[in-house]
């Protein structure tokens, strides 16, 4: 057998393992999305009787490799460090935060209700801080103001066409 003859068995036999290991892992990930699954319909059902809730927090799988339910813009929910471990992270500056783990699956349902309660919570709180500016109240213009300002641009009015005359040479003292 020639050398490149034997170069050509060893890159299919590469390409056959990397083949089946892609095949494991999409298996592997499979599983982890079919459990996230359940935990989305699990929170669903928590959250039937409220239109509210469903409107704020997203509930959507982002699939791949590693899966991941999307509960609101930085809290997810991941199957690590095995498929069968839910692990609540969330997306901070400093980096990743494990909020909580568990591998009981109506355990996670509930600590996920009442974490998104209180994350409810502190948006309401937020919400009604940046929502109610002091009000402005609006007063009727003063005719006696209204008269300083016609005075006060008349003279500075003045003022500019007499400093562009001396400028220009126009006018002399």
């Amino acid at each position: 057998m020639v050398a490149s003859d034997q170069f050509t068995v060893d890159l299919k036999e590469a390409r056959l393992a990397e083949a089946v290991q892609l095949e494991a892992m999409l298996n592997f990930s499979d599983a982890r999305a079919l459990r996230l699954e359940n935990l989305q319909l699990a929170l669903q059902d928590k959250w039937a009787g409220s239109s509210y809730a469903r409107s704020l927090f997203q509930l959507t799988i982002q699939p791949g490799v590693k899966p991941r339910l999307w509960i609101d813009l930085v809290s997810s929910v991941v199957m690590e460090p095995d498929p069968r471990c839910y692990r609540l992270v969330k997306d901070e500056q400093a980096g990743t935060t494990t909020v909580f783990e568990t591998t009981n699956m109506p355990e996670m349902a509930t600590y996920l209700s009442r974490y998104l309660a209180h994350r409810l919570v502190e948006r309401e709180k937020a919400g009604t801080v940046l929502s109610s500016p002091a009000p402005i109240i609006a007063q009727p213009y003063n005719i006696r103001d209204m008269f300083y300002v016609w005075i006060a641009g008349c003279v500075f009015g003045a003022m500019a066409l007499f400093s562009i005359a001396m400028y220009l040479g126009k006018l002399q003292f």
